[in-house]
């Protein structure tokens, strides 16, 4: 079988990649991740001398979610075959590969797509994301970023109505302003950095929620089955970061 420029983009049917040989095989996985790999402008060492991994990403693309995208965010990692007098002149070789995916939400879904993920990967609204779209943040899947990212949002439109107050209310910096003002200050989609799961009990749902590294919520929620929306947020906390410079 003759290896086309068709297979750098997996367009190969089940059938045909089944019966490739195993040295064919081999060249059309390989070809494969490379295509699905944004291309990288430099390598940098970062605050280290000697380069101990190098980041890349995948292009964006989509996931049950209508409008919210994901990419895997990888570091492949290297390490010295040799000493030498300078570790820059040091010869490197790689030897792992991690990966950790981030999301990024167009628009808050109330639902969950009912079809299979993957036949929502190619949604244009993710596969056409232009290069200077920058909030990206991380969370374990799908349906942590958006459960999280939608008990964000629910949490701020009841503190603006008056209906929910920040308890405990520990370690503002402006105590004058007060929690409520700590949370409204970035407690938007745009500004997390990172959203993850955190004990709660049934039928609640609990979100831990870095917000543009500035602050850090801690937010309780209820969930009726399938929904992306809470139906009612119960309990909010905020927690301010103490930059030192």
């Amino acid at each position: 079988m003759l290896f086309s420029s068709r297979w750098v983009y997996a367009q190969a049917t089940t059938r045909e990649l089944k019966g490739l040989s195993p040295r064919a095989a081999n060249r059309s996985v390989q070809r494969d991740l490379l295509s699905v790999l944004e291309p990288i402008k430099q390598i940098r060492s970062g605050m280290f001398v000697q380069v101990h991994g190098v980041w890349l990403a995948t292009r964006p693309f989509g996931t049950e979610f209508d409008g919210v995208c994901q990419r895997d965010l990888m570091t492949l990692w290297y390490a010295p075959t040799d000493t030498a007098d300078r570790a820059e002149d040091a010869p490197l070789r790689p030897y792992s590969l991690t990966a950790t995916p981030s999301f990024h939400i167009a628009a808050l879904p109330s639902r969950r797509l009912t079809k299979p993920r993957g036949d929502h990967v190619w949604q244009t609204k993710c596969t056409t994301l232009g290069k200077d779209v920058y909030n990206w943040f991380h969370a374990k899947d799908a349906e942590t970023a958006v459960r999280g990212a939608a008990v964000l949002e629910a949490a701020v439109k009841a503190i603006k109505k008056g209906m929910l107050k920040a308890q405990p209310c520990p370690d503002i910096i402006d105590r004058k302003a007060g929690c409520e003002a700590a949370i409204l200050a970035f407690g938007r989609v745009e500004e997390i950095n990172d959203i993850e799961p955190c004990p709660a009990v049934a039928p609640l749902q609990c979100y831990v929620i870095d917000l543009a590294s500035q602050s850090k919520l801690t937010i309780e929620a209820q969930f009726a089955d399938d929904a992306a929306e809470p139906s009612a947020v119960t309990a909010i906390s905020v927690e301010e970061y103490i930059i030192v410079t």
